[in-house]
């Protein structure tokens, strides 16, 4: 886990030296929902509970940024078995969720600049990290509204609500295929959100440069 953090950090670098018109750093918290993983043999309940983490936002174009994005919650993922898999046992294990994200910003209106709605959308990978078994990494997706609201050129804070989704490959499949434009080849994956998760936030933000 340190490893990871460490290479992120280091594969920053690069940005903050050729990015134009400001930086803006955000430290945030909230509040996220765990969600829950139906199983054959029972039920995986992810706890909701307060989340963290860290944003970096680059201007790339006048209404679009680019942003790099950590966010981690602690809590516990409780195990429920039906009873048709008397086998199983309810149990209950420490569980932290971390997700890694990069994506963008898209400012959805520029007529006051001290108020600034914004869409955003964001893909990576999502570590499970439960306390008692093997880390489990999955795809995932998150797309969000929020609003930033500047105090000044260089402080402000940023609210923001997103879906976040991890994602669950069922298949791969392979086609070819001759049409009128002609002959084709690809690939198709067969992939469902599991868990659905959100968040709610908060945060600082701390613009550094112009």
């Amino acid at each position: 886990m340190r490893k990871v953090k460490l290479l992120i950090i280091v594969a920053l670098f690069p940005l903050v030296s050729i990015a134009q018109g400001g930086i803006e750093i955000v430290p945030f918290a909230g509040y996220m929902f765990g969600g829950s993983v139906n199983f054959y043999e029972g039920k995986l309940k992810i706890t909701d509970g307060l989340d963290y983490g860290v944003s970096l936002i680059v201007p790339i174009r006048e209404i679009v940024d680019l942003e790099i994005n950590y966010t981690g919650m602690q809590g516990e993922a409780k195990f429920t078995a039906y009873r048709d898999y008397p086998g199983f046992n309810d149990e209950t294990t420490g569980m932290s969720t971390n997700y890694f994200q990069i994506g963008v910003l898209k400012a959805l209106s520029l007529n006051n600049p001290k108020i600034r709605p914004f869409g955003s959308f964001s893909l990576g990978a999502t570590l499970f990290s439960l306390h008692d078994y093997a880390d489990t990494w999955r795809f995932s997706i998150t797309a969000g509204l929020g609003v930033k609201f500047m105090f000044s050129d260089h402080v402000g804070i940023m609210l923001r609500g997103r879906f976040m989704m991890p994602m669950y490959f069922g298949g791969v499949g392979g086609y070819c295929g001759i049409g009128t434009g002609g002959s084709s080849c690809g690939l198709s994956v067969n992939g469902y959100a599991q868990p659905l998760q959100g968040d709610f936030s908060g945060g600082l933000i701390i613009k550094l440069g112009n």
